[in-house]
């Protein structure tokens, strides 16, 4: 037996594992304003109007069920040398970049652009694992750049390393056609513990509200829950589920906050990646 390699793996599961347990520590300890903030769960809606903020209407008080999962970012290299046609492309660092050598015939119109580029990804020799992403219609610039996300039991991955954009350009004509994509992927998607209650969107106003986040002024445009990755080590990503709100100043700046679903602190931090030379 090759204990040099036993003992490899044993250190790369005990390393992981420590990586995980240790964010959840440092969850637990984040500071919980919401916990002693009951009058402002009762009367949120009033203290928002109050203060010029718009928000969608019938905030959901809805506690929805997620998983810390783990997940594995793909090459995509071989994939492509394998099954890809008349395109000229590239992979750096997991994400695949690609031009298409041959205008496709297809014309995307505003009335059937979706359809249209449902057609196209769905092809495998157009588009790898086509059929893993579904539209983000609020990220979607339409006839010019459609963003598509993996999911996994129907809650979508909002991270870069879960991603497919479409490119869509004129020609000569003015007629609009796919022009390239960039694509990454994970595969290997597995739950590290079993599925848990997550808070409300309601919940993460709240949380946003008490920790300065939305400020007088402000228009929420979108919220939406989604897995975000919190740290990678050795190849291996680790995810829990977010909510993501879009929040607009009222200097017209627009950006996406994120409220941990199982703690409802509010994420600040980048991810963190272990090397181990």
């Amino acid at each position: 037996m090759d204990f040099r390699r036993v003992e490899g793996i044993f250190f790369i599961v005990f390393l992981f594992l420590n990586m995980f347990l240790f964010y959840i520590y440092q969850e637990g300890r984040e500071p919980q304003d919401y916990i002693s903030t009951g009058s402002i769960s009762e009367n949120l809606e009033e203290r928002l109007k109050a203060e010029h903020i718009e928000v969608p209407s019938n905030l959901s008080k809805v506690k929805k069920e997620g998983y810390y999962l783990s997940a594995e970012e793909d090459d995509l290299a071989t994939d492509a040398r394998e099954k890809l046609t008349d395109q000229s492309w590239q992979v750096n660092n997991h994400q695949l970049t690609s031009q298409l050598m041959i205008q496709s015939d297809v014309v995307i119109k505003k009335t059937n652009a979706i359809e249209s580029l449902d057609n196209f990804i769905r092809n495998s020799s157009n588009i790898l694992y086509g059929i893993d992403y579904v539209l983000n219609e609020e990220e979607t610039i339409p006839l010019k750049n459609y963003i598509y996300n993996q999911t996994y039991e129907g809650i979508p991955f909002y991270d870069e390393t879960a991603q497919l954009s479409v490119i869509v350009s004129q020609d000569k004509f003015e007629n609009n056609h796919i022009s390239s994509y960039k694509q990454t992927h994970i595969s290997r998607i597995e739950p590290l513990r079993e599925i848990q209650s997550v808070i409300s969107e309601r919940d993460a106003i709240i949380s946003l509200y008490t920790n300065n986040r939305i400020q007088s002024g402000d228009t929420i445009k979108w919220i939406h829950l989604g897995y975000t990755r919190i740290f990678s080590v050795r190849g291996k990503d680790v995810y829990i589920p977010a909510w993501f709100v879009s929040v607009e100043s009222s200097k017209n700046v627009t950006q996406t906050e994120r409220v941990n679903a199982f703690t409802n602190a509010v994420i600040s931090s980048s991810v963190s990646e272990v090397i181990n030379k």
